[in-house]
C-alpha cells in the first residue's frame, strides 16, 4: 500500500510541475511573454525547474529502482522554495510586488497559489518522506549556492541589461518592480539578507529531515536503499 501511495503521489507531482512549468517556461503570459528572457526572469520558474528535475528523478526511481542521479539538487530545492515562498508572500503583503489584482479566472488564481505555494508543500513531502536530500550535505550546499548566486548574476547581467521595464525611482529592467527602487548598494543589501534567510531555511531543512529520520528509521519510508 505504502509503494501504491508513493507512486500515485509522485505521478501527481509530475503531472502538476510538469503542467505549470510547460505554462511558466513554453507559452508565458502576461509580463513573461514580454521580457528577453521570457519565464527565467523570474526566481519561482527557476523554482518550478528544480522541482521539476526532482520530480523527474522521483518517477525514474520509482519504476527502475536504481540510484537517483537528482539527489544534490533535492536539498538545494528545499532551500530555493522556501526563499521563493517567503520573499513572494512577505513582499507581496508589503506591496513591494505592485497592486495586487483580482484573478480573472480560478485558474488564475489556482496556478499563483500552486507555483508560489503547492509546489513547495509537495516538493517538502517528496524530500521528507521518499527522498535523502542530505545523504551529501556539504555538496547538496554547493549546488543551493551556484543556483543562488547564478540567478542574482543572471538578473544583475542579462535581464536587466535587456530589458527596459518594469522602472523604478533608481533603474529599469530588473524583472521585480522593488528592485528598480533600488541602488546597486541597496540590491546587495537585500541579496545579503536573502542570503542569510536561505542558509536559515537550508538548515531548517536539514533538521527538519533529520528528525523524520530518527523518527521512522535509517531510510525514507517506501524508498528501498540501493
Amino acid at each position: 500500500m505504502e509503494m501504491s501511495n508513493r507512486r500515485i503521489f509522485r505521478i501527481v507531482a509530475l503531472a502538476l510541475v510538469g503542467y505549470y512549468w510547460l505554462l511558466a517556461i513554453v507559452s508565458p503570459d502576461g509580463p513573461a511573454a514580454e521580457r528577453g528572457a521570457g519565464g527565467f526572469s523570474f526566481l519561482s520558474n527557476w523554482n518550478l525547474t528544480l522541482n521539476l528535475l526532482v520530480a523527474l528523478g522521483a518517477i525514474k526511481h520509482e519504476f527502475d529502482g536504481q540510484r537517483r542521479l537528482d539527489e544534490p539538487f533535492i536539498a538545494a530545492a528545499m532551500g530555493v522554495n522556501i526563499i521563493v515562498m517567503l520573499l513572494y508572500w512577505v513582499l507581496r503583503a508589503m506591496g513591494a510586488l505592485g497592486e495586487v489584482v483580482a484573478y480573472d479566472s480560478f485558474a488564475d488564481m489556482f496556478q499563483n497559489y500552486y507555483v508560489h505555494l503547492g509546489t513547495s508543500i509537495i516538493l517538502f513531502a517528496e524530500a521528507v518522506f521518499y527522498s535523502r536530500p542530505f545523504e551529501n550535505w556539504k555538496h547538496s550546499y554547493g549546488v543551493y549556492m551556484v543556483i543562488f548566486f547564478g540567478y542574482i548574476f543572471w538578473m544583475e547581467a542579462f535581464v536587466s541589461q535587456r530589458d527596459d521595464f518594469p522602472c523604478g525611482e533608481v533603474s529599469c529592467g530588473f524583472p521585480y518592480e522593488f528592485l528598480n527602487d533600488l541602488t546597486n548598494s541597496g540590491r546587495a543589501i537585500f541579496y545579503a539578507g536573502v542570503w542569510m534567510m536561505g542558509n536559515l531555511g537550508f538548515a531548517a531543512s536539514y533538521r527538519l529531515v533529520r528528525y523524520q529520520v530518527r523518527r521512522v528509521g535509517s531510510k525514507p519510508a517506501g524508498e528501498e536503499l540501493q
